[in-house]
């Protein structure tokens, strides 16, 4: 019954995380500056989520002389449908790319060989893996899909990297990338967290379509459709609006 209903209420999605994106802008504690002084490790489930959800933020940091390292935990290997050699190559094609005009040198780029849409069956071995580069890296704060992430990829490296910052100080902020298009999620985030951070994206905008623009993979082939077949125009939306949102997320 609860899936009926949910079928029912899709088409109203979009305005709902619209009301929600406006309610998240008036809630929301505007940390541009503090935050580009930061050192940071972006978490990323698969190549193209670091650019959505915080391409900016990357930006800005990586302007005023702090240090970023983006960790890709999955391979992506399962999206586009085809060779999973193939489209693993081409996925790490794209990721160069993406971050190399986010401005990342390839060194403080990190792919992981976890299988695609099966992190969250590498639960042990990924919560190391995530400690090490943690300490590897010393970052200031760790940014990360959420735990409430309805992909369960990104549920899963939510959880990996909550556990793996257990005690170590660092701060953890949530980044939503799914739940705008399930805005129940997103509603559950702000319940938890009344008082996201948001990054500006003012004058930024430009170059993190261009970001977003090289994961040509997975775009849609009918952008303005809920074709299910890649990322549409109308999603995209969601992430270069005036600002990149995170969720603190409480040890």
């Amino acid at each position: 019954m609860r899936q009926l209903a949910g079928r029912a209420l899709e088409p109203t999605y979009p305005t709902i995380a619209s009301v929600l994106a406006r309610a998240i802008a008036r809630a929301g504690h505007d940390v541009t500056d503090a935050c580009s002084r930061r050192s940071c490790l972006v978490m990323a489930p698969h190549p193209d989520d670091e650019t959505l959800g915080a391409a900016v933020t990357i930006m800005r940091k990586l302007e005023a002389g702090t240090p970023v390292h983006v960790l890709v935990a999955s391979d992506g290997s399962k999206w586009p449908p085809g060779d999973p050699a193939v489209v693993k190559a081409e996925r790490a094609r794209e990721l160069r790319a993406a971050t190399g005009l986010l401005g990342l040198a390839p060194e403080a780029v990190t792919a992981l060989a976890f299988v695609d849409a099966e992190l969250d069956g590498s639960d042990p071995a990924l919560v190391a893996a995530l400690r090490d580069a943690v300490r590897a890296v010393a970052p200031a704060e760790v940014l990360v899909t959420s735990e409430l992430d309805p992909h369960d990829d990104h549920a899963a490296l939510g959880s990996a990297a909550r556990r793996a910052l257990a005690g170590t100080g660092v701060r953890l902020l949530a980044y939503p990338v799914w739940q705008w298009d399930r805005p129940a999620r997103l509603l559950r985030m702000l319940r938890r967290t009344p008082r996201p951070e948001l990054v500006c994206t003012a004058g930024y905008v430009e170059r993190k379509q261009a970001a977003i623009a090289a994961y040509g993979s997975q775009l849609s082939s009918e952008p303005d459709e809920d074709s299910g077949e890649g990322l549409n125009r109308r999603f995209l939306r969601r992430f270069t609006g005036p600002y990149e949102v995170f969720f603190p997320v409480p040890e």
